[in-house]
């Protein structure tokens, strides 16, 4: 099998020659693939590419909302080109403002890069677009408002960038109550779930059905697997609301891409213990970047319990990275022999880590001990 027939393999409940172990193409992408050296040794030794962030299926365009945004560097600047463009790439705050016929909604953010695309906003007190009540009337409007058409050119080519070393997915956006998490935080969602249902309830449903639409351009694209990078973890998502906002959109959502043969692959990289129940109950396929203690708190051997119509893509915890080579790589039989025999399973790094040179200390170590200990069926260890 070559790296894709592995990855694909196992999104199809088949049976693989070994365990695949895959890295985010984005994480790649910037090192140049085609010239980095040490990691083409790693494509062929087996690493497989994941590239979820990268291509969307369609395209979206406000024809009655404008959005501007607004760079800040203060005193980093200079009279060269070249040492502006050096400046750009550090961390700098940006201000954004939304326009529209009924009102305008603002927020600022610092971000560490030219990159916004997972920073903004992202989890920050003052980046996020609803931080008043009277936001919700723009946002609302905003939603309704968009227009969305098929564009399937960029993931065409992908996946003949790729080619056997891996799957390209289409990008959706995350579930409703998920993607109102990242527009206004945490804090203020609990607050007006509470105090302003109506509103709250109201502005769920308009971003249910505005999603749809994208679910259903996504299902007749050539994407055979679609990504939701939902970041679900109970410490935000409690039971309660998981089961009244996330299940029913998970469900339907699922049952459109299902009538194309798509596979449903959602990112829940937190702690899932209190919520594995209830995803028992979703129509997912694929929970990916799962992560396994000590990072999160449900092993791989309950969730399997659980979980035993859906394929688990387990991330690496991020700190066991830091501990050395032989701390890699007992943890990595430990998530090996927890998943024995290794039934719809992949290993993956979906997280942040310090640098490409770190990565490459540690990717080798997980590479190796998988090739080694991973061949399926998996025996107990």
């Amino acid at each position: 099998m070559n790296n894709k027939d592995r990855i694909l393999a196992v999104l199809h409940r088949e049976a693989p020659d070994i365990i695949p172990f895959s890295i985010y193409f984005e994480t790649l992408q910037l090192a140049g693939l085609a010239v980095y050296e040490p990691w083409r040794k790693l494509l062929d030794k087996g690493l497989c590419l994941h590239a979820p962030l990268v291509t969307q299926t369609h395209k979206v365009n406000c024809p009655n909302a404008t959005m501007d945004i607004t760079h800040q560097y203060g005193n980093r600047t200079s009279w060269s080109p070249a040492d502006i463009l050096i400046a750009m790439e550090g961390p700098h705050d940006i201000l954004g403002k939304l326009s529209t016929p009924v009102g305008e909604a603002t927020f600022k953010a610092s971000v560490k890069g030219l990159d916004m695309s997972v920073q903004l906003p992202w989890f920050q007190e003052d980046g996020y677009f609803i931080k008043d009540f009277k936001d919700y009337e723009v946002i609302k409007y905003l939603i309704e408002d968009a227009e969305y058409t098929p564009y399937y050119d960029d993931i065409k080519e992908l996946q003949m960038i790729l080619g056997n070393f891996g799957i390209v997915d289409s990008l959706v956006p995350k579930s409703p109550l998920q993607s109102l998490i990242m527009l206004m935080g945490p804090k203020k969602l609990a607050l007006d779930y509470y105090m302003h249902q109506k509103e709250f309830d109201d502005l769920y449903r308009a971003i249910y059905k505005k999603q749809l639409e994208i679910y259903k351009i996504a299902a007749e694209s050539p994407a055979e697997v679609i990504w939701a990078p939902d970041n679900v973890t109970s410490l935000i998502t409690s039971p309660k609301l998981f089961e009244k906002y996330n299940v029913p959109f998970y469900n339907e959502a699922a049952d459109i891409l299902h009538k194309h043969d798509k596979i449903y692959i959602v990112h829940m990289d937190g702690t899932l213990k209190h919520l594995a129940e209830l995803i028992a109950k979703t129509h997912i396929d694929v929970i990916e970047s799962f992560t396994h203690p000590p990072v999160g708190d449900l092993t791989i051997t309950e969730a399997k319990k659980l979980w035993k119509d859906k394929v688990i893509w387990a991330n690496f915890p991020e700190p066991v990275s830091m501990q050395g080579p032989k701390a890699v790589r007992v943890k990595t039989i430990e998530m090996l022999n927890d998943a024995a025999p290794g039934d719809n399973f992949l290993m993956g790094i979906s997280e942040g880590f310090p640098s490409f040179q770190h990565m490459l200390k540690f990717v080798p170590t997980i590479l190796k001990t998988i090739n080694k200990f991973g061949k399926y069926p998996i025996p107990k260890m």
